[in-house]
């Protein structure tokens, strides 16, 4: 078959099969040889405070899970509805650690009716709980600053065999 070709087309063929070749093999080499580059790292900023709020919580009784983001912590209490209190004293003393002050502090706690299917939230702005630390408003005046919203939460659905 490679007879009946001209020598002009002989010599087309056997350049694409040279490139082809070439390429397959460069591209090898750089498959090898390429080192990643390397991970960007952000700075884990709510881990340590996430700690730090598990252990203040802890240490006041409170059993809860604690998550925080760039812009606010978010705190599941377990216990009573009444240690929203204790969750928001314990914020405050993590501003010293470096932890803080944030936007939003939500607490979310069981109804304090008790009903078993139904939680409350309660939502802080960073500025209001650290006047609260520091005496400028007092208890009564955090309580009515305090946003509140009652829901319902979803039984979970046990799929029938």
């Amino acid at each position: 078959m490679l007879r009946s070709l001209t020598r002009q087309q002989r010599l087309a063929l056997i350049a694409a099969v040279t490139f082809i070749a070439f390429t397959f093999i460069a591209a090898l080499v750089l498959l090898i040889t390429d080192v990643p580059p390397p991970r960007l790292t952000w700075p884990d900023l709510g881990a340590p405070c996430e700690v730090n709020a598990a252990l203040a919580f802890r240490q006041q009784g409170v059993a809860a899970s604690v998550s925080i983001t760039r812009e606010a912590m978010l705190v599941t209490v377990s216990g009573t509805s009444d240690q929203a209190w204790d969750v928001f004293s314990a914020t405050t003393r993590l501003v010293p650690m470096g932890c803080g002050p944030y936007n939003l502090i939500r607490v979310d706690v069981p109804d304090p009716d008790g009903r078993s299917d139904v939680r409350l939230l309660y939502e802080l702005t960073g500025p209001e709980l650290q006047m609260w630390a520091e005496g400028q408003i007092n208890d009564a005046q955090l309580a009515e600053r305090m946003r509140r919203q009652m829901y319902q939460t979803v039984p979970f659905v046990t799929p029938t065999p």
